[in-house]
């Protein structure tokens, strides 16, 4: 009987541990000024959207971009496309990227929990993360790189540009009631997605002059979304934040994913190739905008807003 009170006192112990542990050293994720990126060329930014595994689709976009010579100089992401940002912002090329998309197992990225706020601590996508970028902060990545991150007390957008990429990441990545929200600072963060469904926002403030956002949202796939009136209200909410997003980038790409639960690996092959099909049919469009905004920044040309405008 002894024995079994000290193991609960012990567990109760990690619980509590586990609860309280604030991420507050000089290398937690942090929010700096966000100063506008300058090139004498064209900047394009890749603004990656929230959609759980569906996220794998975007491993397949930037393939197709890339294979067509378009490399994103500003990475952005929200929820799982912050993964995917992080990595591809590390420097990683495309056929890496699909390498470990088609490798990683869910077992690699989800550490169950037995207390907290979720089932899922995100121990594990933290340390996932930082072991695919080399152990570097947002900082000294290879592309400028941002995610965007909701703090749960405010409900407010928090943009992490700045400290521990993997917890960045994992505190734009944790649903709410899903995983545990990790505390940095002394604030918990939940999910990106609620608060900034596509960060293409803030890859224009970044210094973009042209922003493709990939949109993998259910939103985006046109699935049935019933439910009752309240549940009705919050979608609603969430669309209209997700079109004022939109509404600031310059290509919006669409991938037809397959039907894909949150945490459902078991398509990532098919939603991957679907993000190709996708990329590849927007990359005339921004073949376009790369020429008109190179042209636009000749001195006595039209400027890139102009262009954007048209």
């Amino acid at each position: 009987m002894r024995k079994l009170v000290a193991v609960l006192a012990a567990a109760l112990l990690a619980a509590c541990a586990l609860l309280s542990t604030d991420h507050n050293g000089a290398g937690a994720p942090r929010q700096a000024a966000v100063v506008p990126l300058r090139s004498e060329g064209p900047l394009v930014a890749l603004a990656l959207g929230s959609g759980g595994a569906r996220g794998f689709a975007h491993v397949g976009v930037i393939k197709a971009l890339e294979e067509a010579g378009i490399v994103a100089d500003i990475v952005t992401g929200s929820s799982s496309g912050a993964v995917v940002a992080a990595l591809y912002a590390s420097g990683r090329r495309a056929f890496e990227l699909e390498e470990i998309a088609l490798g990683v197992e869910k077992a690699d990225l989800v550490d169950f929990a037995l207390f907290g706020k979720g089932w899922v601590k995100g121990e594990a996508l933290q340390e996932f993360v930082n072991r695919m970028v080399g152990a570097r902060p947002i900082e000294r990545l290879a592309r400028p790189f941002a995610v965007v991150a909701t703090e749960a007390k405010s409900g407010r957008p928090t943009v992490f540009n700045r400290g521990d990429t993997g917890l960045a990441v994992r505190a734009s990545a944790s649903v709410p009631n899903l995983f545990v929200p990790p505390v940095i600072n002394g604030e918990e963060y939940v999910d990106g997605g609620l608060t900034s469904p596509v960060p293409a926002k803030l890859a224009r403030a970044m210094g973009a002059d042209i922003v493709i956002a990939v949109d993998v949202s259910w939103f985006a796939q046109g699935r049935n979304l019933s439910g009752g009136a309240g549940a009705q209200s919050g979608r609603s909410g969430r669309y209209a934040l997700l079109a004022d997003e939109l509404d600031a980038a310059d290509v919006v790409i669409v991938p037809r994913t397959v039907r894909t639960r949150m945490l459902d690996f078991e398509n990532k092959g098919a939603n991957i190739v679907a993000g190709e099909s996708a990329g590849r049919e927007a990359v005339p469009r921004v073949r376009e905008l790369i020429a008109s905004v190179a042209a636009a920044k000749v001195p006595g040309r039209r400027t890139a807003e102009q262009i954007r405008q048209d």
